[in-house]
């Protein structure tokens, strides 16, 4: 410098050269974009967003990159957010900016459609017996079907070669047709016309069939030859090369400016420090678009994998194939940097030019194809060969005075071996590169989150090491996930060979295909800490059970044991979305995690530096932690930034989880200022982002706005779905008397059936209550009262048709909203309720069935019904997995004797790397939980079941369990179960659950789910807990259940925590803790409501007289048939030639409804040739039976052809009891049901469960009580009503008779048993001719099968079998007859002989036997033990006769596995 020149003239000299290359780039620019090339300049301080929208000036935003932060790795070490009481937001929802005036503008009419265009509304759902895509036609996706006649249509192919009957088969047919037929023309003297004739028909036969051959061998050989030029050689591809020409001067500004947007970015960030940043100024890929040379295609490929060898280049500079006019405007590929040195004030700007690119290369492409969007699943991409590349790079100079280091001496050699050792390992020949396309389209993030894995780190035994220097090592526990990235570690502890650390941490996680690895390694202070170890637990484990307790594996080093280690491992996946109303939709949980992504911030405030300009980073927190959780790169030299960066933390309570947010600049060396910041609670930042609102002004500044976005991912754990801090308490219930619909929608009419309709009842979204299916039925009469539980005035109640499905999800036929404040308001009048009713609503509304499309009407009837107002009806909040495990790493922190080894130059940022949780104080937290539980309350539900909590009523256990109706809510706490299930609590008849809990993750299931039920009559009311294996919506899969009184139920589980054993078949036992709480709400029944209107009914048949006279002689030979709702339920004996009989039979029979029972009494004259004969019908009324006390009656007979004539003596007693009903597996359900009487596996008396109340069902005694005593002449009840738990459950009758009995239930001496099979229905095969086989013990009977094709045949046939203890079962199967393939199994069942016939008491019973496979078939038992099995009863001669069973000479039916031989 010369010594006259003054201070300030340093500067201007820098400027003046900086605008001299600036006007020297712009000048080459300029030379450009005259030939018509797309050439992009830009400031090089803008910031990327503003490079972006100059490059493509027809767009109005680019989407910039989104870049990770640290290593790609699939799991890291969740921060845990518990909730902050003492932070105060300063940003609040409202404070958002509201969408512009261009997203709220008026929508424009869209133009009218052209005929034949295609409509803009979604196609109507393809039903699944439609026949869509080849595959499909062709059945290649079909499993083998199983119907026989299907397999004989390829008897040939089983028995014969193809030699055999292949194609040969025509040329000797025509053979053989030319020597008979010859033969026949001689034999019958034909002329030789005749003959030409035949020889012109084998000559036409034989040249077609070999232009036929010839014409298929050319075509073979062709398509042979193809494959294999196809695979030798390469194929030009000029068609694809002059599309790609038109195309690539449309489509080459376009992707510079994707370019721009990314690369831009990436340079800001990955600046090298001895730089102040590199900055991209002008941009062009050139006019010559990229060239594919040659193709190559295998086809000896898989279906799906379509690979090829692609020759590809890209030489700008190649004039050779273009015009001189073309060349004149060629413009080559130039990219020009823009590298900023110097530090502060005293910095300048360089430009870097690189032009003259070229490249070229082989490469081959492997497309693996799906069937599913985007149809290509992967794509490998592999160079065989290193490919060529060549540019020129001119450091200094620009285009004019620049230098080429190519010219320097082994420079440009270097790089190039530089960049083919970067590149090989990724993409050379055989290395392979892939990309996921279909991850890529999906829309999910590749670092998506799909759970948190839980690790708690116990302890280590036997540790085999020690220090250089000596001494016992200082072992801590490192967290990999496949030995990659630290995760998480605990603290060290110090001089030992039995470590306790008692620490646990959360990993998040993006698979569970890769190993948790956990390494044990010794801290030095001084020096790299060293490996003691490892142990490897495959994450894999976690799918089959979700928390693994007390795992102890050996920590191996080098293939020795070196010691073991404790740990616990949990899984806690994301919550999947529920579909409601045709809409996705996350459960409303408290518990999840937080995926913040930091976009973008503009007009930051600059007054605080002098120069202008910023370098802004983004630091998160979470409440009042110091520590900051997150923190962005740092862009430099912009007051607009983008960041687009991505962080993820779990939250425990989201509803007081505060964000924190600042913006700090960076100043290197000086302390980095805060240029703004912002406050924000997490649920207004959620709802924000919902509702379109991203950006969000900064407080504590002039100017600024930052672009925030978050995601929700519920955590599937104990009570985030219907939990404690979830539930309100009930105001009433809605009384629904569900009569009728009309018309409803039929989706089965294209199976030319009906649908099979119920109604489903659901207040926000969950079901709290059904009606019966009615099959095959567009009108059904349910005729049923519901009751709903409610909690607001400011819900809704949906009254859904439904359309039953054995196998699949039940449908919609469209739904009835109804409101509770149509039915209810508040009551100031009553203290005991805090709501009263406005009335009935007598309705018959039309069913929505969506978009304003109605078909039918619902009749229905509602009432409000309000429930006691009592006080503190609620659960103590327990602390789900999580919380308890934060609390139990927050208390062993404390006493930790290690300290971390990682030392940086701030606590705050030594916290973030640590992976130290933010947890919050256990009173804090608490404190917390407490005070948002009222606020949740608010949400969706309202504030009526909480505001008033804390005045009410207080009654003790004892009136509670005074009144008879009210809502039991119970909280399904957890439990030990045998296998991954759900919990249904069933009430009463146990028809429909009243609510399920979610799917156990694990066998120690921890669920806290709040369900309620409303239960009529508590002393006689009945509770079931069963476990089932399947989902909700599917074929039930119960695996244990239990089964017990409400009353001693909820005296039990009332204000504490109680154990239930859930019992199997093979006596495994799973137990379940429950709690519940009761809200009484005192209404009164109808009779047909109560349970005293079901039960046992006892008939006895004593003796009839004044009967009419059928026969010639003048007596008849009578017998009587009991029906009851249209199915017989009983027949007795016939007595021979008499007016006056006597029988003395008895019979039990369950009354699902007394009010609406329609029981009759019919005599027949038995005939042995005709038809029996009617004498008269007698109807029995049973509501007013009094319930326990027998009545005798006399009822009389009569006939519309002869009157009255006749009466019969009756004795009548009626036991309450629940009827259970069964949903079947087809839509036909059974009118009767069972008698409910089993309680567990204790068996208890109907009358008596219901006389002495509910307090002996608990109690473990194995001494029965006798029945009570009747009056006078009455016989004692029969024990037959019994509940059976076997396969057929039905209606079973008594006689008095005396029997031999084994303690096993049967007689120990063989009986005759006679076993009428009546029929069958509801088969699942319309198209067939069944028949039975029965077997009792080792003998089988057949009865015959019908003529023409039905689903409920007719046998009535008998058959005897020896029956004694040693026989307990009837087995049973319904074939389809075949006349010439083997007859197909319809379906197979089994009965429990001696359940149904109890000899000395009851010898008859009907019973109606259920198939596995859908159906039901009923059968007439008869035992009597003195008679010789081998010979015919003739006490019974109703029926037809027995008749030897012989399977058809055409059947060739196999024999049934584990069956013997007759012999």
């Amino acid at each position: 410098m010369a010594t006259g020149a003054s201070p300030e003239s340093a500067p201007a000299n820098l400027h003046k050269a900086q605008a001299d290359a600036h006007a020297q780039v712009l000048g080459i620019a300029e030379n450009d974009a005259s030939k018509g090339a797309a050439v992009h300049i830009f400031d090089p301080d803008a910031p990327p967003e503003q490079k972006a929208s100059e490059a493509a000036k027809s767009r109005d935003k680019l989407k910039p990159y989104t870049t990770s932060d640290g290593d790609t790795s699939s799991g890291k070490e969740l921060p845990i957010d518990t909730g902050s009481k003492s932070v105060v937001p300063t940003i609040t929802v409202e404070d958002a900016d509201q969408p512009t005036q261009e997203d709220v503008e008026k929508p424009v009419r869209p133009p009218p459609s052209p005929p034949g265009g295609y409509t803009s509304r979604p196609a109507p759902e393809i039903p699944d017996w439609y026949k869509v895509g080849w595959r499909a036609v062709a059945c290649i996706d079909a499993p083998p079907s199983e119907d026989e006649q299907e397999k004989d249509k390829a008897v040939l192919a089983r028995f014969l070669s193809e030699q055999f009957y292949g194609d040969w088969y025509h040329n000797a047919g025509i053979i053989i047709f030319a020597v008979f037929a010859s033969h026949f023309f001689t034999r019958f003297h034909l002329g030789w016309g005749w003959l030409f004739i035949l020889l012109s028909i084998c000559c036409t036969y034989y040249t077609t069939s070999i232009a036929r051959v010839r014409r298929r061998a050319r075509d073979d050989i062709q398509r042979e030859l193809v494959k294999t030029r196809l695979a030798s050689e390469h194929e030009s591809a000029d068609w694809l090369n002059h599309f790609l020409e038109r195309f690539w001067l449309i489509y080459e500004p376009v992707l510079s400016a994707s370019v721009v947007a990314t690369v831009d970015q990436i340079l800001s960030v990955s600046t090298p420090t001895f730089l102040d940043s590199i900055r991209l100024s002008t941009f062009t890929l050139g006019t010559k678009a990229p060239r594919i040379d040659k193709v190559r295609t295998f086809p000896n490929t898989e279906d799906d994998v379509v690979m090829m060898d692609w020759g590809i280049s890209f030489t700008p500079n190649d004039v050779s194939d273009m015009t001189p006019r073309e060349a004149a405007k060629k413009v080559n590929p130039k990219i020009v940097l823009s590298v900023r040195v110097g530090r502060g004030l005293a910095t300048a700007a360089l430009p870097i030019l690189v032009e003259d690119i070229s490249f070229t290369g082989l490469m081959r492409v492997k497309l693996k194809l799906v069937s599913n969007f985007p149809h290509i699943q992967l794509v490998d991409i592999t160079f065989l060969e290193k490919p060529n590349l060549d540019y020129v790079l001119k450091p200094v100079g620009g285009d004019t005075f620049g230098f080429d280091i190519a010219h320097i001496p082994g420079l440009s050699e270097f790089i190039r071996e530089m960049t083919h050792g970067t590149l090989g390992p990724m993409m050379y020949d055989p290395n392979v590169f892939t990309l996921n396309l279909e991850q890529l389209l999906s829309g999910v993030p590749l670092d998506a989150a799909i759970g948190v894995v839980q690790v708690t780190v116990e302890a280590a035994r036997g540790l085999k090491g020690s220090k250089i220097g000596g001494g016992s090592p200082d072992p801590y526990v490192s967290i990999t996930i496949n030995n990659r990235q630290e995760l998480a570690k605990t603290k060290y502890r110090h001089d030992t060979h039995n470590p306790t650390w008692m620490e646990t941490k959360f990993i998040l996680v993006n698979s569970l295909q890769e190993p948790l690895v956990l390494n044990i390694m010794d801290y030095n202070e001084h020096r790299k800490d060293t490996s003691l170890g490892a142990v490897t637990f495959e994450l894999q484990k976690l799918q089959e059970d979700a928390t693994i307790e007390g795992i102890q594996l050996p920590i191996l080093k080098d293939g020795k044991d070196r010691g073991h280690l404790r740990f616990n491992v949990s899984y806690y996946p994301v919550l999947k979305p529920e579909l409601v109303d045709g809409k996705e939709e996350l459960p409303n949980t408290n518990v999840g995690i937080v995926r913040l992504t930091l976009h973008q911030a503009k007009d930051l405030d600059s007054s605080k530096s002098l120069s202008g300009d910023l370098n802004p980073l983004v630091k998160v927190y979470l409440g009042n932690n110091d520590s900051a959780i997150h923190r962005t790169q740092i862009i430099k030299h912009t007051n607009n930034p983008v960041w687009e960066s991505p962080t993820e933390f779990l939250c425990l309570d989201k509803r007081s989880s505060m964000v924190t947010i600042n913006v700090v600049d960076d100043r290197d060396f000086l302390k980095d200022p805060v240029i703004g910041s912002m406050v924000v609670r997490l649920e207004d930042l959620l709802s924000g982002v919902s509702e379109g609102r991203d950006w969000w002004p900064l407080k504590n500044c002039k100017t600024g706005k930052i672009r925030i976005s978050a995601q929700w991912k519920p955590l599937h754990m104990a009570g985030v779905v219907s939990g404690v801090d979830q539930y309100v308490p009930p105001i009433g219930v809605i009384r629904l008397w569900l009569d009728k619909a009309t018309d409803v929608k039929n989706v089965e009419a294209a199976l030319g059936g009906k649908s099979d309709p119920y109604v489903r009842v659901l207040v926000n979204h969950v079901v709290k209550g059904r009606t019966e299916v009615v099959n095959n039925d567009l009108n059904p009469e349910w005729d049923e009262i519901i009751y709903i539980p409610v909690h607001s005035l400011r819900e809704s109640v949906f009254m859904e048709v439904m359309d039953y499905q054995n196998l699949t999800k039940d449908r919609s036929l469209g739904s009835v909203e109804l409101h509770v404040n149509e039915l209810a308001r508040e009551s100031t009048a009553n203290p005991q309720y805090r709501y009263e009713s406005t009335g009935k609503k007598e309705a018959q509304e039309p069913i929505n069935l969506g978009n304003q499309v109605y078909q039918g009407q619902l009749h229905y009837v509602a009432e409000f019904v309000p429930a006691l107002a009592l006080k503190n009806v609620h659960f103590d909040a327990d602390e789900n997995e999580i919380q308890q495990a934060a609390k139990r790493a927050n208390g062993t922190a404390s006493v930790s004797d290690g300290t971390s080894k990682t030392s940086l130059s701030s606590e705050e940022e030594r916290q973030a790397v640590d992976g130290s949780m933010p947890v919050q104080k256990p009173d804090e937290a608490a404190a917390n939980g407490s005070t948002n539980n009222g606020e949740s309350k608010t949400d969706g539900k309202g504030k009526e079941g909480a505001t008033n909590d804390a005045s009410g009523l207080e009654l003790t256990k004892e009136e509670l369990l005074k009144h008879q109706s009210g809502i039991i809510i119970f909280n399904i706490v957890s439990g030990q179960l045998q296998k991954k299930a759900r919990l249904e609590v069933l009430l009463d008849d146990g028809y429909w659950p009243a609510f399920s809990t979610i799917r156990a993750r694990s066998t120690h299931a921890q669920w806290q789910h709040i369900g309620e039920s409303f239960i009529k009559e508590l002393d006689f009311g009945r509770i079931w807990l069963r476990l089932n294996e399947n989902g909700e919506g599917e074929k039930d899969d119960i695996i244990a259940e239990w089964k017990g009184d409400a009353k001693a139920f909820l005296d039990t589980t009332l204000d504490r925590h109680a154990s239930f054993p859930l019992t199997n078949d093979e006596g495994k036992t799973s137990t379940v803790v429950v709690e519940t709480r009761y809200v009484p709400v005192p209404l009164k029944l109808e009779p047909r409501e109560s349970i005293n209107n079901q039960g046992v009914l006892r008939v006895d048949l004593l003796t009839a007289k004044d009967l009419r006279s059928a026969d010639r002689g003048g007596k008849s030979d009578p017998y009587a048939v009991f029906t009851l709702n249209g199915q017989k339920v009983f027949k007795s004996q016939t007595k021979k030639k008499t007016l006056h009989p006597e029988w003395s039979e008895n019979f039990t029979t369950n009354v699902p409804s007394r009010v609406a029972a329609d029981f009759t009494l019919e005599v027949f004259d038995w005939n042995q040739l005709e038809q029996a004969k009617s004498l008269g019908v007698g109807r029995i009324r049973l509501d007013d039976l009094t319930p326990f006390e027998a009545v005798e009656r006399f009822v009389p007979l009569s006939s519309e052809k002869h009157g009255d004539r006749g009466t019969v003596h009756l004795r009548l007693l009626f036991h309450p009891e629940i009827i259970a009903k069964t949903r079947k597996n087809t839509s036909t359900f059974s009118a009767a049901g069972r008698a409910m009487t089993h309680i567990g596996s204790l068996p208890m008396e109907a009358g008596r469960g219901v006389l002495q109340g509910v307090g002996s069902i608990f109690k473990r005694e194995e001494k029965k009580e006798s029945s009570p005593p009747l009056p006078a002449g009455v016989l004692p009840p029969a024990a037959s009503h019994q509940a059976t738990q076997s396969l057929g459950s039905g209606v079973a009758a008594s006689r008095s008779t005396e029997s031999l009995q084994a303690p096993g239930g049967g007689p120990s001496e063989p009986g005759a048993l006679r076993v009428v099979a009546i029929g069958a229905k509801d088969l699942h095969s319309q198209d067939a001719k069944p028949y039975a086989v029965i077997r009792v013990g080792d003998k089988e009977h057949k009865t015959k099968h019908g003529h023409s094709k039905t689903a409920a045949p007719e046998w009535n046939e008998s058959f005897i079998f020896a029956a004694s203890m040693l026989t307990p079962k009837l087995f049973l199967w319904i074939y389809d007859h075949k006349t010439l393939g083997k007859d197909k199994l319809l379906g197979e069942g089994e009965v429990e002989i001696w359940r149904h016939i109890q000899p000395g008491r009851s010898s008859v019973a009907d019973v109606a036997a259920d198939l596995k496979e859908g159906g039901q078939v009923r059968l007439h038992l008869e035992f009597d033990p003195d008679t010789n099995p081998h010979l015919r009863d003739p006490s019974v001669t109703s029926f037809d006769r027995a008749t030897p069973a012989s399977p058809s000479r055409f059947s060739i039916r196999g024999r049934r596995p584990g069956v013997s031989e007759d012999s």
